[in-house]
């Protein structure tokens, strides 16, 4: 699952872009069509709103994912 940190790459035009946000969901449907983070990809501005379906269908994917820290 997505998370904030995570690097990925649009295999389509080879972008890249940061997740921005935890994986949020439209409330009406389920599954990753339903699903979507925010990215702040190279070619934009501003953040974007990206559909989880990107992820599953392959038009995306990620390069690095965050690693998980604890405070102690």
């Amino acid at each position: 699952m997505l998370k904030p940190g995570d690097l990925i790459k649009d295999n389509g035009d080879g972008d890249f872009g940061l997740v921005t946000s935890e994986v949020c969901s439209y409330g009406t449907i389920e599954g990753p069509a339903g699903q979507y983070v925010w990215v702040q990809w190279n070619i934009f501005s501003k953040a974007q709103r990206m559909s989880m379906t990107a992820i599953e269908k392959g038009w995306v994917e990620v390069i690095s994912e965050t690693e998980e820290t604890t405070n102690r």
